[in-house]
């Protein structure tokens, strides 16, 4: 094929040169497989700088359509062309709740972006070795990172304009970044502040700050170490595994889900009447929360919210960093 772009026209010439390109995959002239001209012959046939036609090509390649390989140019990878957004998410883990977090993503996003997915599972070298093979591969980039004192080095391979964060703003973050993040200390803070009164009808309150799945934020326990020391509240942290041996009088805030279960047996082992004789909070709301024993409360952001409104930022070129809300969710066993 050839690459004629038109000199006078007021259209970039990159982009002049990826719609051409574009146009001859919808017609069927270049099919899936087939060799590009190279950028070389396009410059020379054209009067136009290499830089011009790089960033043609990288353009289409951030949305799938050409595929670079090394030494011997680019081919067209897929004949896809009502794909508009090819978008990059690294996730931590994958629990209900991100999944729910997920959906809404892709749901926002709707059929004309693909989604490809992947996992660092809170590994540092995983999460930088991720990211750094598939730079320039995605229009846009949606990561959720993790709190790591070289966290700004792994993200600042990625284009600035590109990148969103979500669901925390790690505290090792050395410059501004954009995205929806959960306000972790000063949530847990309000919201048990909101509560002061149920939370006194206990001897204590224990925060279990442990998750067999995903890496617990150490604000939490800030915001939840502030809140017990400004009210006076006799309080507990810890790190293992919750004991069956509950008392009477016990008030507890739980991450792990299967710390969740052990207190409800426990209840159900002593006779005692969860949100009367002992209280329950888990973190992170999920549809088995709801009937679990008669309903267990819990403090939760909205991650179906969350979702949509990364995919509302990213569509409309909004770089500004926002909190989600966080809510507590009061089922009674509490």
């Amino acid at each position: 094929m050839t690459i004629l772009i038109e000199q006078l026209s007021e259209t970039p010439k990159y982009i002049q040169i990826s719609d051409l390109i574009i146009e001859s995959i919808k017609s069927g002239e270049i099919k899936k497989g087939s060799k590009l001209p190279s950028i070389n012959e396009i410059c020379i046939e054209n009067k136009v700088a290499r830089e011009t036609v790089v960033k043609a090509f990288n353009q289409l390649k951030e949305k799938g359509l050409v595929a670079s390989v090394h030494g011997k140019g680019y081919y067209v990878a897929s004949t896809d062309t009502g794909i508009s957004n090819k978008v990059f998410l690294l996730f931590d883990t994958f629990s209900s709740y991100k999944e729910t977090l997920f959906h809404a993503i892709k749901s926002a996003f709707g059929n004309e972006t693909i989604l490809d997915i992947y996992f660092h599972h809170f590994n540092y070298e995983v999460f930088k070795n991720i990211i750094a093979t598939h730079i320039g591969n995605y229009t846009s980039y949606i990561i959720l990172p993790f709190d790591h004192k070289r966290i700004s080095a792994a993200l600042a391979a990625i284009p600035k304009e590109k990148l969103y964060l979500l669901d925390r703003m790690p505290a090792y973050l050395n410059s501004n970044f954009c995205g929806i993040f959960q306000d972790f200390e000063n949530d847990v803070k309000e919201i048990l502040s909101s509560i002061d009164e149920q939370i006194r009808k206990y001897k204590s309150l224990n925060l279990i700050f442990r998750n067999t799945i995903t890496d617990p934020p150490k604000e939490l326990e800030n915001g939840f170490r502030t809140y017990c020391t400004k009210y006076k509240i006799s309080h507990r942290v810890s790190y293992d595994k919750i004991s069956t041996n509950v008392q009477k009088g016990d008030a507890f805030i739980v991450i792990d889900d299967e710390d969740l279960v052990q207190l409800v047996e426990a209840a159900k082992l002593f006779s005692y009447e969860i949100g009367k004789d002992i209280g329950i909070i888990s973190y992170n709301d999920t549809p088995l929360k709801k009937v679990v024993g008669n309903g267990i409360s819990v403090i939760s952001t909205d991650f179906k919210l969350m979702g949509e409104g990364i995919v509302e930022m990213i569509n409309e070129n909004n770089h500004s960093a926002k909190r989600n809300k966080t809510t507590f969710v009061n089922r009674g066993s509490f």
